[in-house]
């Protein structure tokens, strides 16, 4: 049996830790009890190499955790198997309650597959929230002691109980968390498009509104990422990766004009390497007020510094929007920025008001 996705990065023998595991979406099938094949293959395998039982535990464990701490289908049959069995050993005079016990047990398993995969889960309430206007950063220390940096323009809203029951947040915009580990309690991170869930890790989340792209940067331990509109569509990823989330286009049904495909199309999700520069992971350097461009077209940083001093950036010129940069900037104030910028292909400025008027 192939390795699914993971194929791409380990043989399977050479996975030596739990993310390597579940990277694998036949591994996550086996924890899932929802492939036979795979069942199969993961037992088989694991027989042979029983070096990997305790990591592959681990793994599974885990992503029982991150599912929510649902039971494998087939252990849920295997153990309405065994509790009707308990009944055949009854005399055929009890017949009449053996079938009452078969009808029980059926009708709970029944009741266990609803509440599980058909009813909507109850509505998060959210009662405290946390707000960086543009121009302003925030450090926060959550009360379960998860660290959050709330990026410029972006806002964090907690659960009803947080640290109590779980720990749900939604998040508006971008922030880095490092998160306090509680094996008893994921910690979820809901956005527009996706949800984050992670145990104990650090990791980066962007989402804001106006971007058409959204993307979650793991720096250790980690994550599963659900996409919020369509049901299955997940991945794992693990240190050194980031997941870009890229929402389907709106197709106006009227529209015939478009192949069937463009009208059903799906949001995308990719994984990609972190991009460094100068030593430092260009995903989450703004946590150390570095701001870094990789090549990227002065149209792309536009929404960065917008946020970052508060202001609003308008082009005079669509020459001047392609222009391409690799910079870093520390701690530096907003004509700095753009006379340095200005230096590397030229361009002329002037501020009216609470804007900057850009022109060739």
């Amino acid at each position: 049996m192939g390795s699914g996705n993971k194929g791409a990065y380990l043989m399977i023998d050479q996975y030596t830790e739990p993310e390597d595991f579940l990277m694998d979406d036949t591994f996550k099938q086996y924890c899932e009890g929802s492939n036979q094949k795979c069942i199969l293959f993961w037992e088989a395998w694991l027989a042979k190499n029983p070096e990997k039982r305790k990591t592959a535990a681990k793994a599974k464990r885990l992503h029982q955790i991150l599912s929510g701490n649902l039971k494998p289908v087939h252990e849920q049959l295997t153990f309405l198997k065994n509790e009707i069995s308990k009944e055949t050993v009854i005399r055929k005079g009890n017949f009449k309650w053996y079938s009452i016990a078969a009808s029980f047990f059926i009708i709970m398993l029944a009741g266990l597959f609803y509440f599980y995969y058909q009813n909507p889960a109850k509505p998060i309430i959210y009662t405290e929230t946390y707000i960086a206007q543009k121009g302003e950063k925030k450090r926060i220390i959550l009360a379960d002691g998860t660290l959050v940096h709330l990026n410029s323009d972006s806002k964090i809203e907690l659960g009803e109980g947080f640290n109590k029951k779980s720990r749900n947040i939604r998040l508006t915009g971008e922030a880095f968390f490092d998160v306090a580990r509680n094996a008893n309690r994921p910690f979820r991170v809901l956005t527009r498009w996706f949800k984050i869930t992670v145990l104990g890790t650090s990791f980066n989340v962007k989402s804001y509104a106006a971007e058409k792209k959204s993307e979650a940067t793991l720096v250790k331990g980690v994550i599963q990422l659900e996409d919020n509109e369509v049901k299955g569509n997940s991945l794992i990823i693990k240190r050194g990766q980031k997941i870009i989330y890229t929402p389907a286009a709106k197709v106006h049904e009227s529209n015939h004009d478009l192949p069937a495909a463009a009208v059903q199309a799906l949001p995308k999700l990719e994984v990609v390497n972190l991009s460094i520069f100068d030593n430092k992971v260009v995903e989450s350097a703004w946590v150390d007020n570095d701001m870094i461009f990789s090549n990227n077209t002065f149209l792309e940083i536009k929404p960065l510094i917008e946020r970052w001093f508060n202001t609003e950036i308008v082009f005079n010129d669509k020459e001047v929007e392609k222009y391409s940069y690799t910079a870093r900037f520390k701690n530096e104030d907003l004509n700095t920025v753009l006379l340095k910028l200005q230096q590397v292909k030229h361009f002329d400025f002037k501020k009216k008001g609470g804007r900057i008027i850009i022109y060739k």
